[in-house]
């Protein structure tokens, strides 16, 4: 074989043929990690998306997680974990004040949310819950009637 024949093959080889691992898919994500601190308990939100995330608000009275993204493409892709504790109960999607339909999956301890939506720029993305630290709501009902009766009987017993 000589060097022109051989030139031919590695030209159409790099031209023809796949990459060996293939290309990079616009679902290829960005993990990142977020802390938020309400009522004194720090809680994990977790996401991979191919976008970029820049901040996340939480907004305790709502029930709601704020995230203001960037994205340079416009099929946009995202994963994101939140913790029941947080938030929970349906949750509801929105991007820039339009309500989306996400997959959303829950166990006992996340609720795990795969969105697809498209628009690139800048984004607002929102999620809604209906309930707000729906495991530690029980026991603060515990503690204030602990509370209540410990008080009530306190006044009983001084008067005699």
């Amino acid at each position: 074989m000589n060097t022109t024949q051989l030139l031919a093959i590695v030209i159409a080889s790099v031209v023809f043929l796949p990459p060996a691992y293939g290309a990079i898919s616009e679902k290829t994500g960005l993990k990142k990690d977020f802390t938020i601190e309400t009522s004194g308990y720090d809680f994990e939100v977790e996401t991979v998306s191919n976008f970029n995330i820049q901040d996340v608000q939480f907004n305790r009275e709502d029930k709601k997680l704020t995230f203001n993204i960037n994205s340079e493409l416009v099929n946009n892709f995202a994963e994101i974990q939140i913790p029941v504790n947080l938030i929970n109960g349906n949750l509801t999607v929105f991007v820039n004040g339009h309500e989306i339909f996400p997959e959303i999956r829950k166990n006992d301890k996340i609720s795990f949310i795969v969105l697809e939506f498209e628009g690139s720029g800048t984004n607002t993305l929102e999620i809604i819950g209906t309930t707000y630290l729906p495991e530690f709501s029980s026991a603060a009902i515990i503690v204030m009637g602990t509370a209540f009766t410990i008080i009530t009987l306190s006044r009983k017993f001084r008067k005699f």
